[in-house]
């Protein structure tokens, strides 16, 4: 099982800053990563943890060594809300920073089940952030058929399994 297991730490993100999700400009850094495509495993979601913290990544489901459900997080960022004071622009806005920062090199970390509470879909503009900040493809937005197709497969697949 790739990077730490962290059970919903709360800890404070590095004084490096955060950079809005507005923002083209990605970090140096990214640029030494390799290009995640749209096809590869996983799926970019919002992660709520039971801490009360927000992270966005590219999520798979995994499983712990008691083969419990855990999930592995994929360049992981934090995601906080952005103040009228922390910008000259009007408006509210979001700010994604490092998540793990000054705590590991690692990158990726796996979630026990117990540390999430509730998995969500990002909004396009936040997406759209994330992938150019973390150097991955973009899906293109679900049109509303696509929508209701997803929906009723999820829900069919509910009723299977329960």
């Amino acid at each position: 099982m790739p990077g730490p297991v962290v059970n919903g730490v709360r800890h404070e993100a590095s004084s490096g800053g955060g950079v809005p999700a507005n923002a083209a400009s990605g970090v140096p850094a990214s640029a030494e990563k390799p290009f995640l495509p749209l096809l590869a495993e996983g799926t970019i979601r919002l992660v709520l943890l039971t801490s009360g913290q927000l992270l966005i990544a590219r999520m798979r489901q995994t499983s712990d060594r008691d083969g419990e459900c855990a999930y592995q997080l994929l360049r992981p960022l934090l995601v906080k809300e952005k103040h009228p004071s922390d910008s000259a622009q009007q408006g509210s806005g979001w700010i994604l920073s490092p998540f793990l920062a000054g705590l590991s090199t690692q990158e990726n970390l796996v979630l026990f089940k117990a540390a999430v509470a509730s998995v969500l879909n990002p909004e396009p503009r936040l997406l759209h952030a994330y992938t150019i900040r973390t150097h991955q493809e973009c899906p293109p937005e679900e049109t509303p058929v696509e929508r209701l197709k997803r929906a009723f497969q999820e829900f069919t697949e509910s009723l299977e399994g329960g």
